[in-house]
């Protein structure tokens, strides 16, 4: 939520915190200097606007609640990773309520918002929840998709890295880590990097990622019967591996930035180095 906070107070807007945890509406009103309420009727209430940034599964009973309170003409706007039952949840309210269903495409620690994408996945009315979103963020890049293909999307791009990176990081949980980080090269650090970024995200949104997400399932169980497929051929067949990794190279020079893949691994890794050289 804080990025939207200070997004929209540099944009001009006036804006009211709303949490169930009233700390952390009130530490934010402190950081922002706007107000807090404690009450979810007063902080909706004759509002232009109502953002909500809550956990995916509660999102659907959160519409229910709030939209009979809403001001008339007043837009609905919900940032989820996972949209298709939220967005039936939309659909299902007053008309005179604008709906907006967006999914941020980057982290809250951006430094430069400029060029960042956002998805808007249409409710009702395609053109004018385009325009809306256009609207609202003029410095951002605006990708249109309906809810089956976003959530499917996500499925590979969110559900799939965080189960990875879970089970990597459950496998090397009983080894020495500062023995692997004092010898790990590129390859392993990057991708602890990564790991860790990942368990350091809350367990509510790790679980509702993949959870929530009905194409979840089949993804995670294809990348399992690929490992095992993996693990089988270089028991039994070792070497195949050339002709896997052949077929692979041919599908990933499809992508543009497959020819840059190699020197973004080893920025990262310097990148990392350099942090580590300064702190020590």
């Amino acid at each position: 939520m804080s990025f939207f906070t200070q997004y929209l107070l540099d944009k001009g807007h006036s804006l009211r915190l709303y949490d169930i945890i009233q700390t952390r509406a009130q530490n934010l009103a402190e950081i922002y200097d706007c107000p807090w309420y404690d009450s979810l009727f007063s902080a909706i209430s004759e509002v232009d606007m109502v953002l909500l940034c809550t956990p995916i599964k509660e999102i659907p009973s959160i519409v229910r609640t709030i939209v009979p309170d809403m001001k008339q003409g007043s837009i609905l706007c919900e940032i989820s990773s996972i949209k298709m039952r939220t967005v039936a949840a939309l659909k299902n309210h007053r008309n005179d309520v604008q709906p907006l269903a967006i999914h941020p495409m980057f982290g809250p620690d951006i430094k430069e918002i400029q060029d960042q994408t956002i998805v808007v996945v249409p409710v009702s009315d395609r053109d004018k929840e385009v325009a809306l979103a256009e609207s609202l963020f003029k410095d951002m890049n605006i990708m249109v998709v309906d809810a089956e293909t976003h959530d499917r999307i996500m499925a590979s791009i969110l559900a799939l890295p965080y189960f990875m990176n879970l089970a990597f990081a459950c496998t090397l949980s009983t080894e020495n880590m500062s023995l692997m980080r004092e010898m790990a090269g590129t390859t392993f650090t990057v991708q602890l990097a990564v790991t860790q970024s990942v368990v350091g995200e809350s367990p509510e949104l790790i679980e509702s990622l993949i959870n929530e997400n009905i194409f979840s399932k089949d993804m995670i169980n294809k990348f399992i019967d690929e490992s095992r497929h993996i693990r089988r051929m270089l028991k039994n067949k070792p070497s195949q591996i050339t002709k896997t990794c052949e077929r692979l190279e041919e599908w990933m020079m499809k992508d543009s930035e497959y020819i840059n893949a190699r020197n973004t691994r080893n920025e990262l890794f310097e990148l990392i180095r350099a942090r580590k050289i300064k702190r020590s």
